[in-house]
């Protein structure tokens, strides 16, 4: 019979009046890791890595409004912004009563991570950023194409030429299918694609994160920033990366050594969802790096 520590508990907090659904796993005494998912999954894409380091970590993974199993406010009444998913996660932190933590931090999830760091880099021990980028022009390609047309032209046309192209079945099984090769592809869950799609199809959903990508653009300028943040605070750092990703070449992983000398970079196989095709992978080297982390940390407790 597994431990009721080691398993994960699935909860929801109302916080600022939007109820969030969050994934938690291990005991509250332990070292704190917040894992922020991409879009389009959710906490779901961590299933694995909970019960994976519970036994040396307390592990907390929420959805995103309008992501997952938490609500999707109405437009009116909640901005979908990065700033805004900031401010809402730094009040579910809060509400968790979570005083010092490591990020996990993967695509749309970073740009939220990098925010919530630059807010209160004391709080943060930690930083494992998966396929994230934090430099504009390193090895990006030109799978960004449709998402800077939204940028730069919001008009109704763009806005349902993105929405055609990304928030239909299609679009969201080639987010997480890529162009990888077939070995590759046979690793990821079809379940999970499915899960994204379901809950994506559900009321509201779509016009939600449209406005958030076309907040995209924000984080392209806030990006200097970031990159001070990490060149002052020097948080210990993983980057892990998928070679195969569409979105960046791996050499936006290895920009991040211009801020971060001491980052440890490991290119791995697969694509923007590497934990998904290379889980046992991923957790390998996360454990390794959060213990060496842990040992030399004081904010860090070891059981």
């Amino acid at each position: 019979m597994s431990s009721p520590i080691l398993s994960a508990r699935y909860r929801t907090v109302t916080v600022s009046d939007v109820r969030l659904f969050y994934r938690e796993a291990g005991c509250s005494e332990m070292p704190t890791l917040i894992l922020l998912h991409g879009f389009p999954s959710s906490s779901h894409q961590f299933r694995y890595l909970l019960p994976a380091l519970a036994d040396r970590w307390h592990v907390v993974a929420p959805d995103f409004p309008a992501f997952g199993y938490s609500a999707c406010p109405d437009r009116a009444r909640y901005v979908y912004t990065f700033d805004h998913y900031a401010d809402t996660i730094e009040t579910f932190v809060r509400a968790l009563n979570l005083e010092r933590y490591a990020l996990y931090l993967h695509d749309y999830g970073a740009q939220v991570g990098f925010r919530l760091a630059m807010r209160t880099p004391d709080r943060v021990t930690a930083l494992v950023i998966q396929n994230s980028e934090a430099y504009y022009s390193d090895g990006r390609t030109s799978a960004w194409s449709a998402l800077e047309t939204y940028w730069r032209d919001a008009s109704p046309p763009n806005r349902d030429a993105l929405r055609d192209a990304v928030f239909t079945e299609k679009g969201i099984r080639e987010e997480f299918l890529e162009h990888l090769p077939t070995e590759v592809v046979e690793l990821i869950d079809p379940d999970t694609i499915w899960l994204a799609w379901t809950q994506i199809k559900q009321p509201g959903v779509v016009d939600a994160l449209l406005d958030l990508h076309l907040d995209y653009r924000t984080n392209v300028d806030l990006y200097p920033r970031v990159q001070t943040y990490f060149r002052e605070h020097e948080p210990p750092t993983l980057i892990l990366w998928g070679r195969e990703d569409q979105y960046y070449t791996p050499a936006a992983a290895l920009a991040y050594q211009r801020d971060l000398p001491k980052a440890q970079i490991r290119i791995i196989g697969g694509g923007h969802w590497a934990l998904e095709s290379h889980g046992p992978e991923v957790i390998g080297l996360t454990r390794e790096f959060l213990s060496s982390t842990a040992t030399h940390s004081m904010g860090w407790r070891m059981g």
